[in-house]
């Protein structure tokens, strides 16, 4: 059993458990940790101690020493509970309750939506499909579908667009080409202002990005035929007992009105996808969730995580 609260009196004995997370959420969760720490949230009288380890879902389900270390994984999709499955892994379960979510949208310079905006050129995924729009270059770019689940919900898109089952050869090629291995993000607002760089993302990674580049912003564009949700789910991994009993006290505090407002600040919709108005109105974002794509069946969802195969 574990006890909730604040206990005065110095621990006489430690329980350390750690969190395997998505990249993008290891600083919001180390806060959330840090303060749930402090607190001495008990389980049979020790105190849990949250370690949060940065880890690419991808690198988690290939390496069976990180499954070991964790006691708990927060991926940035449920789909990767899928792949999981379809690998065989032991030990790894089916899903768990989503603690923040992120919608997958384009990105671009602030000064290029500006250009966009006066050329009259809507948001659309459309836009990923030619490397000009109404006479202006573009230079596309997005994750692979296979390492990152914004990836896979970009060829999704296409896919529903297009009425096709699977994304142009020449637009993969071209996404390849000119996304660079650390992201799509990585040096955007310092390329070539004439190569115009358009990018599949999720929101969460541009409200990261311009808290480090704030004189050169990049703004969102959220596609008007609609969106997922990434939805950051939160599984109890471990076997014994008392950590997972940790595991599942922090999985708790997570929930908290405090919890989610940590999230917020750092760009994170609630699990619901919708954003406090003072978040919204810093991040530039809509207060309620974005339109949601057709949900696509899971024939659809294999076929785009394997598309740049």
């Amino acid at each position: 059993m574990w006890a909730s609260g604040v206990f005065e009196g110095a621990c006489g004995s430690e329980l350390d458990i750690t969190v395997a997370a998505q990249p993008e959420a290891t600083q919001a969760l180390r806060e959330i940790a840090d303060r749930f720490s402090v607190e001495n949230h008990r389980v049979a009288g020790r105190c849990v101690r949250v370690q949060v380890m940065p880890t690419e879902p991808a690198y988690y389900l290939r390496d069976e020493t990180v499954r070991q270390v964790s006691d708990a994984w927060v991926p940035e999709s449920s789909l990767w509970f899928k792949v999981a499955g379809d690998a065989g892994l032991k030990g790894v379960p089916k899903g768990g309750p989503s603690i923040a979510t992120s919608p997958v949208v384009l990105a671009t310079p602030r000064a290029v939506g500006e250009e966009f905006a006066d050329a009259e050129i809507k948001p659309s995924w459309k836009l990923l499909l030619d490397d000009e729009a109404e006479d202006l270059p573009l230079e596309r770019r997005a994750a692979d579908p296979a390492a990152s689940m914004s990836g896979a919900v970009t060829m999704l898109a296409i896919s529903q667009v297009t009425k096709e089952d699977d994304p142009p050869s020449g637009l993969v090629k071209d996404l390849r080409k000119a996304t660079p291995k650390a992201g799509p993000l990585d040096a955007l607002t310092s390329a070539e202002r004439f190569d115009r760089p358009l990018a599949a993302t999720t929101e969460q990674a541009v409200a990261a990005y311009n808290k480090t580049h704030r004189p050169n912003p990049l703004a969102v564009l959220t596609p008007r035929e609609g969106t997922l949700l990434l939805d950051h789910p939160y599984a109890v991994t471990t076997t014994n007992a008392d950590r997972r009993a940790a595991a599942e006290a922090f999985q708790d505090a997570l929930g908290a009105r405090s919890s989610r407002d940590i999230l917020q600040r750092f760009g994170f919709r609630t699990p619901e996808g919708e954003m406090a108005p003072d978040q919204a109105e810093r991040l530039d974002v809509g207060e309620k969730p974005p339109e949601a794509l057709r949900l696509p069946s899971q024939k659809e969802i294999d076929r785009a995580v394997k598309s740049w195969r």
